[in-house]
């Protein structure tokens, strides 16, 4: 398998020469986390992670591009072997306007997140992150890392339109199924004031299909060094699979000289018919981001989630901070985290309640 990697690889830079333009670009990130607490269990564990959990990420990009097609290939080396990526697709341009994708991959034209922290140290088990906005296509179901196809045009200047459909792993789907649970949305840019966007976003379950649901967003950035994202979700009736009914979600940042402060916030509605109590999940998270000069960067944030949000009892207060070294081409980190809640990699917790801290040391590099 590696040496058919790197025979791709070089096919692809010296075909570069006969056959538009050819790229190899490449993104990793490892931490090396000391970790421990959770009440009674008094075992520090050490661990090589990466943010999301599991082995470090040490991927690689393959792609060419022309006027009218292209394809892009990612490998991940990971844990001692090497294995597919996000995305393994072929793109098609007939005309200016109108853009075909067949494979497995994700378009982030139109995606809104929230990404600041702990999100890209060691995540907590609770966290809002990328697609805490708008989800990106295609992010309904992690079983959709299959066959995906999307039409996407651009009629005017600022504006974006897509219709997504997907097929499940291993699965031979009526064409009614594929279609009720795809992804349709659009989006337009207003130039010097924001981006709208709405989609429906369908249920990675067939038999359910009525119960996807609406996402739609506004992001204003008219106005220098700040930008606001701001979104809801509706969800669609069906009772036997969701009791959500509507979420607001809020992420802004301002940046200014050296300094750029993240605020995220979402409160969740349940449907009082279906689910116990009347109570409101909520989510409240700011963070810090500070340049120093030489490359140094001090990362910080605190976040918080009430019980339902959470699943604790006592809800989820967690935070950190880390401390980056820059280089041309990736950094090198020390960060601590504590948290109420537990982290992606999860520790044993006797007490539910209690503390755990990691220490993460982390390593990253772009090309």
């Amino acid at each position: 398998m590696k040496k058919a990697v790197l025979l791709i690889a070089a096919l692809v830079v010296f075909g570069s020469f006969a056959f538009g333009q050819a790229t190899v670009g490449a993104w990793g990130r490892g931490l090396f986390t000391v970790a421990g607490g959770g009440g009674d269990n008094t075992d520090v564990i050490g661990a090589d992670l990466v943010s999301w959990g599991g082995a470090p990420r040490i991927g690689v990009t393959i792609s060419g591009t022309s006027d009218n097609v292209g394809f892009q290939l990612d490998f991940n080396g990971d844990n001692n072997g090497v294995n597919a990526g996000d995305n393994q697709k072929i793109w098609v341009k007939p005309f200016d306007m109108l853009t075909i994708q067949i494979g497995q991959f994700f378009d982030d034209t139109l995606r809104g997140n929230a990404v600041f922290g702990a999100w890209n140290w060691l995540r907590y088990d609770k966290i809002d992150g990328e697609d805490a906005i708008f989800a990106r296509v295609w992010n309904t179901s992690a079983t959709y890392l299959g066959s995906n196809f999307e039409i996407a045009l651009t009629p005017a200047e600022g504006a974006y339109i897509f219709a997504a459909m997907s097929q499940i792993l291993g699965a031979d789907q009526p064409i009614e199924a594929v279609m009720a649970e795809g992804q349709y949305g659009a989006g337009y840019t207003i130039e010097g004031i924001g981006q709208i966007r709405v989609q429906y976003v369908g249920e990675a379950n067939y038999v359910h299909a009525s119960s996807g649901y609406i996402n739609a967003a506004f992001k204003l950035t008219m106005i220098e060094g700040l930008t606001v994202d701001l979104g809801v979700n509706y969800y669609m009736e069906c009772p036997d699979q969701t009791t959500q009914q509507f979420k607001a979600m809020l992420y802004a940042n301002y940046a200014m000289d050296a300094l750029t402060i993240h605020v995220y916030g979402d409160v969740l509605m349940y449907d009082a018919d279906a689910h116990a109590g009347d109570d409101l999940a909520f989510t409240g998270a700011l963070g810090i981001d500070y340049s120093l000069e030489g490359g140094i960067g001090i990362n910080a944030d605190f976040r918080y989630k009430n019980d339902i949000a959470s699943g604790y009892n006592d809800g989820m207060i967690a935070g950190m901070i880390g401390v980056t070294k820059g280089f041309s081409n990736g950094l090198v980190g020390l960060g601590i985290e504590i948290t109420t809640g537990n982290f992606a990699y999860g520790l044993t917790k006797t007490d539910l309640s209690a503390m755990v801290f990691a220490v993460p040391i982390r390593l990253e590099y772009w090309f």
